[in-house]
């Protein structure tokens, strides 16, 4: 950012506008919604400026004399060249300006803004692109209940209150939330406040943990559920796995705990024992925790042997579903997983061994190999001659059609086409460190030029063509 957003205080300060006509008449609007002392200077004023209430000033502007407790100034005469003069000016005097339309002559930029006084909300581009800002703060308008400015007011009331009957930190926290919460959905645009309040306060405040299992889909944020991104804004603890995208991560509270339990595949950071030992003894302590994991939580993910230790400790839990990896890559790939009159059943299997391919034989090759169902391989780049070998030896077409995604749903998102035959290779050709979905009896519908190897550098972009040499 090039400018930084705050809220400056004009409590018992002078704010002074220069101008007298259309652009000063829209700040005008503006600054008399705030509790400063403003003094407007013009040579003349338009009789569309309303002055009740101001102080108004006829004069040339550069002769002013400013009151020392002015707190900034804007230069909307209408005339750029003048306005450009007076920030000059006021730059010299050491005032922070803001010349109408000339950000590199201003010290700010006034943003857009939602008022719900106390409450309001601010949308800057910081000057690039004034009208999406615009349309920004049309959306927070309808977003944002009418009455939400006076449930902040009431609420102010209430914080002695509130210090007096509920503990610090979590259990204080708990009961803002459940207040707000309705308040943003427009709740209270009828009264009901202060009723909701009291049966609040009235309640047992002690905090209860609880434990969402959260599914962070494969990709960015925007595959993420509503409900996920509401567990992970609320969370006061988030446990998460190392292929969790940051911008995910980017969404949980400044104030949140963030522990990388970094299982990936061939580097556990911490033992499933001591992930369980965590979970457990973070919610006991009446925190709510987010165990945020890649894709779908029920897939892969070990949620039987979470859910057992939350649920031998007697705290409650809930599961977020995510989107799957395999659902993703078939999406990038154009590759349906299913299709009417040819698919009757989809297999999901992880290739994932801390030994390798050595490490697979607990799979059902011989289904597997058997027919034509479509299978999702996950964790397969350490695996992929061994897959191969079985899936032929028991009976797959060596010229069944293979769709490779790497980092599905993301930026650096690769994809690559081949057969069962030249899966091992086409893996060790692939390179990259990625996590690796391999789809095998699927048929992609993305157009490839190059018959060999179809890569992609990023999503829905213009594809890079590679050989199997390279």
């Amino acid at each position: 950012m090039d400018t930084f957003p705050i809220f400056w205080s004009v409590r018992n300060r002078t704010v002074v506008l220069f101008g007298g006509g259309d652009e000063a008449a829209a700040k005008l609007r503006l600054l008399k919604k705030t509790s400063a002392q403003v003094v407007v200077i013009a040579d003349e004023f338009s009789e569309i400026i309303d002055l009740e209430g101001v102080e108004a000033v006829t004069g040339d502007a550069l002769a002013y004399t400013l009151p020392a407790d002015t707190a900034f100034a804007y230069a909307a005469t209408g005339e750029p060249a003048k306005d450009a003069a007076i920030a000059r000016h006021m730059r010299r005097l050491g005032v922070p300006v803001c010349a109408a339309d000339q950000p590199a002559v201003s010290d700010f930029i006034t943003p857009a803004f939602v008022d719900r006084d106390p409450v309001v909300v601010a949308i800057g581009t910081e000057g690039t692109a004034p009208v999406l800002a615009r349309e920004i703060k049309a959306r927070v308008e309808r977003m944002l209940p009418a009455g939400l400015g006076e449930v902040a007011t009431k609420a102010a009331a209430l914080r002695e209150r509130v210090a007096a009957a509920i503990t610090p930190g979590e259990p204080r926290r708990r009961f803002w939330h459940a207040l707000f919460g309705p308040a943003l959905d427009g709740a209270f645009e009828r009264g009901g406040f202060a009723d909701a309040a009291e049966t609040l306060l009235a309640r047992d405040t002690r905090p209860e943990g609880l434990v969402s299992f959260v599914g962070a889909g494969a990709g960015g944020a925007d595959l993420l559920t509503e409900r996920a991104r509401q567990r992970i804004d609320r969370a006061d603890v988030v446990l998460h796995d190392a292929l969790v995208a940051p911008e995910i991560l980017e969404l949980a509270r400044r104030e949140a705990t963030m522990v990388n339990v970094g299982k990936r595949a061939g580097r556990h950071a911490l033992k499933q024992d001591e992930i369980n030992a965590l979970i457990v003894r973070y919610a006991e302590g009446g925190a709510r925790v987010v165990r945020l994991k890649g894709g779908d939580p029920s897939i892969f993910g070990r949620l039987a042997e979470e859910i057992d230790a939350v649920q031998s400790a007697g705290l409650r839990l809930e599961v977020v579903p995510g989107v799957t990896a395999a659902s993703v890559a078939a999406a990038s790939a154009l590759a349906p997983l299913t299709e009417r009159g040819r698919t009757q059943e989809l297999r999901m299997i992880t290739a994932h061994g801390v030994r390798g391919e050595d490490d697979i034989e607990s799979v059902d090759w011989a289904a597997a190999g058997r027919g034509t169902a479509p299978l999702a391989i996950y964790m397969g780049r350490r695996s992929a001659r061994g897959v191969q070998r079985r899936l032929i030896l028991m009976g797959r077409s060596a010229m069944t059609p293979v769709v490779l995604v790497e980092n599905a749903g993301r930026e650096d998102e690769r994809i690559g086409h081949a057969t069962l035959a030249e899966l091992g290779q086409r893996v060790e050709n692939f390179g990259g460190t990625g996590p690796l979905m391999i789809l095998v009896g699927v048929h992609s519908r993305a157009e490839a030029k190059n018959p060999l190897t179809l890569f992609l550098s990023e999503k829905g972009r213009t594809p890079k063509h590679h050989s199997e040499a390279a």
